[in-house]
């Protein structure tokens, strides 16, 4: 029998997702191994197994979607996955080259993709190194290079805060990633791609004076989003590799350029349920159109998974 390994998040209404796609694919005649933890699982003697037993190297194909519970640990049994033998989707190296920013943005960069210029610095600076950057880019964001959700990303607007916060931090952490801070007006564009089409678009609002990750505050906005921003988020796709992401963009407001902020390692949310769900934002009734796309999203991962199992037989 055919087998299907998949690793979804709950939260956020995505328990419902999650039961509708092992519902659909086990209606095909497929075999799917759903309800593990993947950071409880463990590698033995070159095959990785979940907590129960059962052998994760043995499936076939497997689709992972879980941000909030990443860790290094799991990232790493992704890999080993993969190395086992397994068609995993989206695949280890797009993954890491989307979730690491520092990767990320270099490699847009090269590919004649707009982002914002960026710095990758240790913690040995002299205080008029970090003057020198601030007095160039006046605003600097530092970002964990792989957090997400808008987690630990600091805005400074002058020197001796900065200074403070690098002084304070250096001394348990090596590296910094930093971002010239790219001023945009009310709200950020987002373009979901799946397989090389785009599945879905919106804008989140600005939380505050930069944020607008809704896990953060921002706020859903159904906004038009035009065809130069996904064509845009497929050449960020195509660039990285990425089977299926969100990507994140602003309108500067400066010199009115397009700035691609993040590539997602992941699908994002499915959002219909995540606003019935009311977890991360009032529960709405009336969800807008630009926001129903979770049907759409669910037939794309199954006739992904069908295509896969035709080409190799």
């Amino acid at each position: 029998m055919k087998k299907v390994g998949i690793w979804m998040y709950e939260n956020d209404g995505g328990i419902n997702i999650k039961k509708k796609l092992v519902s659909s694919l086990k209606k095909k005649g497929y075999e799917v191994y759903a309800d593990f933890d993947m950071r409880e699982c463990y590698l033995k003697d070159g095959k990785v197994y979940a907590k129960d037993g059962y052998c994760l190297s043995d499936v076939d194909i497997f689709y992972h979607m879980n941000a909030d519970e990443q860790n290094q640990y799991q990232n790493d049994i992704l890999r080993l996955l993969e190395l086992s033998g397994v068609h995993v989707f989206n695949n280890y190296q797009a993954f890491i080259y989307c979730k690491d920013k520092v990767i990320a943005n270099l490699l847009l960069r090269k590919n004649g993709i707009n982002v914002p210029p960026s710095m990758l610095i240790n913690n040995k600076l002299s205080k008029e190194e970090l003057k020198h950057i601030i007095d160039e880019w006046k605003s600097v964001v530092v970002k964990p290079r792989t957090n997400h959700g808008g987690k630990g990303i600091i805005k400074f607007d002058d020197y001796e805060q900065f200074s403070d916060y690098y002084e304070s931090s250096k001394h348990y952490v090596d590296n910094y990633y930093l971002e010239k801070y790219i001023p945009f007006d009310k709200h950020d564009y987002r373009v979901e791609i799946f397989n090389g089409e785009v599945v879905g678009t919106y804008c989140r609002g600005k939380c505050g004076s930069y944020k607008t990750n809704i896990s953060s505050g921002g706020s859903m906005i159904d906004s038009k989003v035009s065809k130069e921003f996904q064509e845009i988020a497929l050449k960020c796709a195509k660039t990285l590799g990425i089977t299926t992401t969100i990507v994140d963009m602003i309108l500067s407001s400066k010199d009115k350029k397009i700035y691609v902020l993040e590539v997602n390692p992941i699908m994002g949310i499915f959002l219909e349920s995540a606003m019935k769900s009311g977890s991360k934002m009032p529960v709405q009734k009336d969800i807008p159109d630009a926001f129903k796309t979770d049907a759409i999203k669910l037939n794309k991962i199954i006739e992904y998974i069908d295509l896969y199992f035709k080409k190799v037989g």
